[in-house]
C-alpha cells in the first residue's frame, strides 16, 4: 500500500515537472508561430505517439470492449479538451511570464470542488471553504496589473486561464462520474485525437500556411512530446495510486517550478506581487487538498468498502 502510494506521488511531481517545460516551450514556439500551426505540430507528435503507446499496451482492445453506452462520453471529452487547450495556450501566448499562468492555474481545483459540489453531490467542509478562499485571493494579487480602474485591474488573459480552468475541471469531473476505470492510455489518446481532428479542419478552413521558424518547430516538438503524451500520461497513472486531492497538492507547485526555467529561457522573472499572490493560491490548493482528504478518510470510515 505505502509502495503504491509512493508511485503516485512520483508519477504526480513528474506530471508536474513535465506541465512546467510545457508552459515555458510553448512560450517560446509561440513567440515565433501562430497559434494554429503550434497546436497542429504539437498535436501531430502527440497523435503518433499516443497512438503507439495505445496499440503497445493493448489498449485498443480495452477500447473496443467499453460498451457503446459510453462512447457517447468521448466526443463530449473530447470537446472540452479542444475548448481547455485552445484557452491554456491563448493564454499562454497573452501572459508575458510563464510562471504567472502556472500560477494562476491553481485556480482549477477551485472549480474541481464547486463542479464536484455542484454535480457529483460532494460535500462541502469548512477547511475546503477556507482553501478556496485562500486560492481565491492569490490569484487575485497574482492577476492584478498595477491599475485600480475596473477595465485596467486585471493583467491581459487572466480570462482566457479562468474558462480553461472551468473547462478542465468540467472534463474532471466528468472522467471521475463517468469513465474514471478507463486506462490513461486511452484517455489520452481520446484527448489528443479530438484536438488533433479540430486544429486540422481549423487551419484548412482558414487557409493557414503551415509556416514556421527552425527555434518555433524544435519547440512545438518538444511541447508536443510534454503535453499531449508525458504530462496526461504521468496524471492519469498518478490518480490510480493516491487520491485525487494529493495529486493537486503537487501539481500546485508548477508555478515555482516554472520560475527557474522561465528565467534560463527568456531571463524573466514575475513581479513581487505576482510572486506572493502565486504562493498565497498554493497554499489554498494545500489547504483545499487537506480538506478533501479528511474527508476521504471519514467517508472510508463511514462506509470501510469504499476504495
Amino acid at each position: 500500500m505505502r509502495s503504491n502510494i509512493g508511485k503516485g506521488y512520483i508519477f504526480s511531481l513528474a506530471a508536474t515537472l513535465a506541465f512546467s517545460n510545457v508552459y515555458v516551450f510553448s512560450k517560446g514556439a509561440l513567440n515565433d508561430v501562430s497559434l494554429p500551426v503550434f497546436l497542429f505540430l504539437m498535436c501531430s507528435v502527440g497523435f503518433v505517439i499516443n497512438l503507439i503507446i495505445l496499440f503497445a499496451s493493448g489498449g485498443y482492445l480495452k477500447l473496443l470492449s467499453i460498451p457503446k453506452s459510453m462512447w457517447s462520453v468521448f466526443p463530449l471529452l473530447g470537446f472540452l479538451e479542444i475548448f481547455t487547450v485552445i484557452t491554456f495556450y491563448a493564454a499562454v501566448n497573452a501572459i508575458p511570464q510563464p510562471a504567472v499562468t502556472g500560477f494562476l492555474g491553481n485556480l482549477f481545483p477551485l472549480f474541481t470542488t464547486f463542479m464536484g459540489i455542484i454535480f457529483l453531490k460532494e460535500r462541502f467542509s469548512f477547511v475546503e471553504s477556507l482553501g478556496i478562499l485562500v486560492v481565491f485571493t492569490g490569484a487575485l494579487l497574482t492577476s492584478y496589473s498595477g491599475s485600480l480602474t475596473l477595465t485596467d485591474f486585471f493583467i491581459p488573459g487572466v480570462g482566457l486561464v479562468v474558462l480553461n480552468c472551468l473547462g478542465a475541471a468540467t472534463a474532471t469531473v466528468i472522467v471521475r462520474a463517468k469513465v474514471n476505470n478507463l486506462s490513461p492510455e486511452i484517455l489520452s489518446f481520446n484527448r489528443v485525437f479530438w484536438i488533433f481532428i479540430f486544429v486540422s479542419g481549423w487551419m484548412l478552413m482558414e487557409g493557414t500556411p503551415l509556416t514556421f521558424t527552425k527555434y518555433g518547430f524544435v519547440n512545438s516538438l518538444i511541447a508536443g512530446l510534454l503535453d499531449p503524451v508525458l504530462a496526461i500520461l504521468l496524471a492519469y497513472k498518478a490518480y490510480r495510486y493516491i487520491e485525487a486531492s494529493r495529486g493537486t497538492i503537487i501539481q500546485s507547485t508548477k508555478g515555482l517550478m516554472i520560475i527557474p526555467i522561465a528565467f534560463l529561457f527568456f531571463g524573466t522573472l514575475p513581479l513581487p506581487h505576482q510572486l506572493a499572490g502565486g504562493i498565497i493560491a498554493m497554499i489554498g490548493v494545500f489547504i483545499i487538498g487537506i480538506g478533501q482528504h479528511v474527508q476521504s478518510i471519514r467517508r472510508k470510515k463511514l462506509n470501510p468498502t469504499v476504495i
